[in-house]
């Protein structure tokens, strides 16, 4: 069944638009399609926990036994082997546990983290980082986010990108 079904029946047995059936089909087509991206999406943040506590924040399908999965600090949903940057580290998530006082996070070093909130899915460095980094460790923190410290990081970027082009 998709969503879509009553407008479909609705249209097929009237005449109108002239040849503007292929182009409700069209239309409706690509509202199912995107209706099972969300549906899938909003799904993929959720987890089944308990279904006699028919908990979830995703009430817009039917969703009894789910609860939704914790989110970092930029509000994405953290998995079982999600890797993270938080507290000066990086570690590699191996298990999620649900407990009384909420979501813990369980490392690949065994340590337990309960503060989700604290952490940001891990993003390899770019070289305007690295540059930004080395700018800020060199002249200064405050120095590094000028106009002139920003264009000079995008010009050694670009440099960077091109030589490493050449070798390869």
């Amino acid at each position: 069944m998709s969503i879509t079904d009553e407008l479909r029946d609705w249209f097929k047995d009237r005449m109108f638009m002239g040849n503007g059936w292929q182009e409700i089909h069209d239309i409706a087509d690509r509202i199912d399609a995107e209706h099972e991206r969300v549906v899938r999406e909003r799904r993929r943040g959720c987890v089944y926990y308990d279904p006699e506590r028919h908990y979830c924040s995703c009430h817009d399908f039917d969703v009894s036994g789910y609860v939704e999965l914790p989110k970092d600090a930029d509000g994405e949903h953290i998995q079982a082997g999600d890797v993270l940057d938080g507290y000066g580290k990086t570690i590699e998530v191996v298990e999620l546990r649900y407990g009384r006082s909420g979501w813990v996070l369980i490392s690949r070093d065994g340590n337990a983290y309960a503060d989700t909130f604290a952490f940001t899915h891990y993003h390899a460095p770019t070289v305007e980082d690295v540059l930004q980094k080395l700018l800020e460790q060199a002249v200064g923190y405050s120095d590094a986010h000028t106009t002139v410290a920003l264009d000079a990081i995008a010009e050694y970027a670009a440099k960077l990108r091109l030589a490493e082009s050449e070798d390869a």
